[in-house]
């Protein structure tokens, strides 16, 4: 951005979100209010993802995880309520499997193909 001040006359920065975005966070927010547990799914790297975790994090223990393969069935044990939260460029699929992971992993069961 100071590269920008010698070009322009007059500079001004907003720092907003889009409605989506806010609406996610509303959203995890809710939800991890009424968790005992909270996973995140997204990118280690993700600002808005990071964001999730951090707002989630307010209300109940939560993992920030990439993939399925990162969540460890320990940390299930004595859960009763799982919430579930993903980062806006998170893929469906990789939801999926992390949801079946949960599954798999507290109940011993597959839900979802």
């Amino acid at each position: 951005m100071t590269d920008l001040l010698p070009k322009v006359k007059e500079l001004k920065v907003y720092n907003s979100i889009c409605l989506a975005t806010s609406q996610r966070q509303a959203a995890a927010e809710c939800l991890a209010k009424d968790s005992d547990l909270m996973i995140v799914i997204g990118g280690k790297n993700s600002s808005n993802t990071k964001m999730l975790a951090n707002l989630c994090r307010g209300y109940c223990p939560t993992y920030h995880i990439e993939t399925e393969a990162e969540l460890e069935p320990e940390s299930l044990v004595g859960i009763e309520r799982v919430g579930l939260a993903a980062g806006a460029s998170t893929p469906e699929s990789r939801i999926v499997a992390v949801y079946n992971q949960i599954l798999k992993n507290k109940w011993g069961r597959r839900a979802l193909p």
